[in-house]
């Protein structure tokens, strides 16, 4: 098979076998279970009922447009880390047809809004990082450095992340709006399973991978 490379335009020719060994390694190292039922239904009439219920945050005209109408469980693919030793996979998951894509998206803007976040400094993208670097004051004695959280997604504890987002919110929103809120971040933020090879995975712990939030 001929699956991309995780940096740089370049695809790789590679065994099948050797290519889902690849992908059952991260599985393993990160702690997926292998779900015995395809949870998407669950997960559909979850967000359905919790939509009824959000109406501070989202009014109803906006409610017929944030239910998927075929709802499928994401799909997992791998792009290969050829600078990495070992060459580990780089995770990819389609999130379009999920059922909390749409309201994952919605959620962006509203926490976009509604969260006072006190940061000194904010990088967009390398391009913005480029042009705010020749504006410094550099000389021999400076560093540039950087650092890499390895399986970002599966390694954000979402209890503490919930328990962060509420008390940032509290400080600018009342509190049934923050109650909304939270219960809608939550039922998104654990809907972070994946399909790959006809099966089910979902992480003990982490984000989804590929979701706007």
């Amino acid at each position: 098979m001929v699956p991309k490379a995780d940096k740089g335009k370049r695809c790789i020719i590679i065994y099948t076998d050797e290519y889902n060994k690849k992908v059952h390694n991260f599985l393993n190292e990160n702690n997926f279970q292998k779900l015995q039922n395809d949870p998407t239904d669950k997960y559909q009439k979850l967000i359905t009922k919790t939509l009824l219920h959000s109406d501070l945050v989202i009014n109803k005209k906006q409610k017929q447009f944030l239910t998927q109408k075929k709802p499928q469980p994401p799909h997992l693919r791998a792009q290969i880390k050829l600078h990495k030793p070992g060459q580990p996979i780089g995770p990819v998951v389609n999130n379009r047809n999920a059922p909390t894509y749409k309201i994952s998206k919605l959620l962006v803007n509203r926490l976009n809004n509604l969260l006072n976040l006190r940061n000194h400094y904010i990088v967009k993208d390398s391009t913005a990082l480029a042009n705010d670097s020749t504006k410094m004051r550099i000389d021999e004695n400076h560093r540039m450095i950087t650092l890499d959280i390895k399986d970002l997604y599966v390694n954000i504890p979402i209890q503490e992340t919930l328990r962060i987002a509420k008390t940032l919110l509290l400080e600018n929103n009342a509190d049934h709006t923050t109650k909304q809120m939270i219960t809608l971040l939550e039922v998104t933020l654990q809907q972070n399973y994946f399909s790959f090879r006809n099966n089910i995975y979902q992480p003990a712990k982490g984000v989804s991978m590929g979701s706007p939030i």
